[in-house]
């Protein structure tokens, strides 16, 4: 489960020139801390680790179109399993177009990653490209059409483990009805093409409905329901399901907020397995002052593996985290979290727990 996400202070920009539209941000932050299970197995080891990492971001708000991008460099090290470190670039791109008729972006990111994958319990370590443009039209009075198109690829830089890297391409389709000022409703169709570094590949169609916006009195957020079925290829199986994901936010009060997220999709995995996927997330924040806060939160989750090596697997999770922030000023933030992991499979080697405790500084200028 991710852990609730705390907004950066917006701190004065390091360099601001061309009358202030253009801004570059430096960001630093160093990490330690302990992880009991750092491969996500039955026997992973634990161990301590060190993470830091130094990012410049640049943005333009300037014209028709607004402009953001990144550079970062994050470095990790681990005191007992000193093979298992890592020195991972990554960048992104962001243009977006917020005036005039057709409003939309365009998002293009690529970086290196390395973790531990639950579902083949090892540490893998990959490249990760993604290309995106989203787009939105106001048909008529009430009524507006939303469309995207995208490209991901997950190439495992080692694969003598077994791993496939994938390709994913993906299009959808929205059409938008005002219901009034402050809701939307819609429903939508996407198609996702899925294939492997192999010779297996699968399709997914899904038509989904939902609303956006104010949900209830203090409830904000999107939600959308549906339902999708995945072909695959050469097998010719086929697999049908619900599908959803919502993400919600309740202000409890000024200094208390609750946000809630779901989603169930198929998914596949670096062993080529097809699963069908369930998962739920609370998260809460109170807010003391302007200099301290306290987060914390819980999810739950199914995994259904429905074709390939991991056929009949179920796993189930439960995981809880909590911790405390602060903020000395627009330039300096801390923080402590402890979270705890615990999954239940029928396959013996993904039967574990993890427990980590992590530090964190971050300055921004």
């Amino acid at each position: 489960m991710a852990l609730i996400q705390l907004s950066t202070p917006r701190a004065s920009a390091l360099l601001k020139f061309n009358d202030g539209h253009d801004e570059i941000f430096v960001t630093g932050s160093v990490s330690v801390g302990f992880d009991s299970n750092i491969f996500a197995s039955k026997n992973g080891g634990g161990d301590i680790f060190t993470n830091s990492s130094l990012a410049v971001e640049y943005n333009r708000h300037a014209g028709l179109i607004s402009v953001n991008g990144e550079v970062a460099w994050n470095i990790g090290s681990f005191q007992s399993n000193p093979g298992e470190g890592f020195a991972n670039p990554s960048m992104s791109l962001e243009f977006v177009k917020n005036n005039g008729r057709t409003t939309g972006s365009a998002t293009f990111s690529a970086s290196r990653e390395s973790q531990a994958d639950p579902t083949v319990n090892v540490r893998t370590d990959s490249l990760n490209y993604n290309a995106g443009l989203n787009l939105k039209y106001p048909v008529i009075e009430r009524y507006s059409i939303a469309g995207s198109v995208g490209y991901g690829l997950l190439d495992y830089i080692d694969n003598s483990a077994g791993l496939s890297d994938l390709s994913t391409y993906t299009a959808s389709a929205d059409l938008y009805y005002a219901y009034n000022s402050k809701r939307d409703l819609f429903v939508g169709y996407r198609i996702r093409q899925s294939e492997s570094s192999t010779t297996s590949s699968s399709t997914d169609h899904s038509i989904t409905a939902g609303i956006s916006g104010k949900i209830l009195a203090k409830l904000k957020g999107n939600v959308r329901v549906g339902y999708q079925i995945r072909q695959e290829t050469p097998s010719g199986q086929t697999f049908g399901s619900i599908t959803s994901s919502a993400s919600t936010t309740w202000s409890v009060s000024k200094r208390f907020t609750l946000t809630g997220t779901l989603s169930k999709d198929f998914s596949t995995t670096a062993n080529e397995s097809s699963v069908d996927t369930l998962s739920f997330n609370l998260d809460a924040q109170y807010v003391f002052n302007d200099h301290w806060s306290v987060y914390s939160g819980l999810g739950v989750g199914e995994s259904q593996f429905l074709s390939g090596s991991d056929t009949g697997r179920q796993d189930y999770y439960f995981t809880w985290s909590s911790g405390i922030s602060y903020s000395l000023n627009d330039h300096f933030k801390a923080s402590f979290t402890y979270s705890y992991f615990q999954n239940w499979s029928n396959r013996s080697n993904s039967n574990f727990d993890r427990n980590s405790f992590t530090l964190n500084l971050t300055s921004r200028w």
